[in-house]
């Protein structure tokens, strides 16, 4: 039998260990509970409970913004969205697509007598070759959808490239970069056929070119202010049938390139702008044959790389990791027939 003491202790004890579980486990009234202590017991320093409630609320703003980031669409260049790229599902149509679903985010622009598959991207600006009652001309789109014919005949419909706030493009044997009223050209030899070309950020041209009557094509990289081949770099590939198709992912120069010329797997290869010097063998993937022409490399702000080739399919290439993703297909069930572009 217990005496009183005793039952007394037991009942301190249980209250204790009520009052830890408490600590533990906070009733829903604890923090008011906390705050009123607070108050009572600081209130001379009124300033702190000001400071808690502030950084309360800064703590709050923070995690709204955090939830909220992800999910805005602010009105931002569609060519540096990292979740999006660009494609023509009908003739004149330019529409941004969803890098992982191939679902249509929106259309872009609709651009009449545009040309098939010419969209070339440079930050917030896209561009595409259109037929005017002028010539072919090179239309810029703004953010907003805005268009504006440049000024200048565009001439060979085929290539064109952005980048830097320059607009490169093929005049019959020359390489012609436009920048505001600056017009450059780099004559190319009668005997080489170019495939492809890119634009850096700083105005440097890597041009895709071979022989005629060659499925052989190499990577010529100029200067922003060259006007001629001569002083021009070549990147050294190894590829057996050299590279298909080209784009500039930050200072580097990158190569879409068959590993064997019966088809069945590529990769994109980088180079050293300065000496052409292969920096990256990339890996190899599962493609359908491809040539130079047909295929479509392009860069977002991620240093990841989009391969489209239509109609052939498309692969985000993301360091080592390579992803085969839906083709671009509007609402109403258009699919691109030409490559897309980040």
């Amino acid at each position: 039998m217990k005496d009183g003491n005793s039952t007394r202790e037991v009942d301190l004890l249980r209250m204790q260990l009520h009052q830890l579980v408490e600590d533990v486990e906070p009733r829903p009234d604890a923090l008011p509970r906390l705050l009123a202590g607070v108050r009572r017991r600081r209130s001379p320093r009124r300033p702190l409970i000001v400071l808690v409630g502030a950084a309360a609320v800064a703590a709050t703003a923070f995690v709204v913004a955090m939830f909220a980031l992800p999910g805005q669409h602010a009105p931002e260049p569609v060519s540096v969205r990292p979740d999006s790229y660009l494609a023509s599902p009908e003739p004149g149509v330019i529409a941004a697509f969803d890098v992982l679903s191939g679902r249509e985010d929106r259309e872009v622009a609709h651009v009449n007598g545009a040309e098939p598959g010419v969209l070339a991207a440079d930050n917030d600006r896209i561009y595409t070759m259109a037929s005017t009652v002028d010539g072919r001309r090179v239309v810029e789109v703004n953010p907003q959808g805005g268009q504006r014919v440049l000024p200048g005949e565009a001439g060979d419909g085929r290539l064109l490239a952005a980048g830097g706030g320059r607009v490169a493009y093929l005049d019959g044997n020359a390489v012609v970069v436009v920048r505001g009223e600056n017009r450059q050209a780099i004559a190319i030899p009668p005997g080489l056929r170019v495939h492809d070309l890119a634009l850096a950020d700083d105005g440097r041209l890597a041009v895709l070119a071979g022989e005629q009557d060659s499925s052989r094509a190499a990577v010529l990289l100029f200067a922003p202010d060259a006007n001629s081949l001569a002083g021009h770099v070549e990147a050294v590939t190894d590829a057996p049938c050299g590279p298909v198709a080209i784009a500039w992912s930050g200072p580097d120069v990158a190569a879409l390139e068959p590993v064997d010329c019966d088809g069945g797997q590529a990769r994109v290869a980088t180079f050293a702008a300065d000496t052409g010097r292969k920096i990256g063998a990339g890996v190899p993937f599962r493609t359908p044959r491809l040539t130079a022409g047909e295929a479509r490399l392009s860069a977002d702000p991620l240093g990841r790389f989009l391969v489209s080739t239509g109609k052939q399919g498309q692969w985000l290439v993301d360091g080592s990791v390579i992803r085969p993703i839906p083709p671009a297909c509007s609402g109403a069930g258009e699919c691109a027939p030409d490559p897309g572009t980040f």
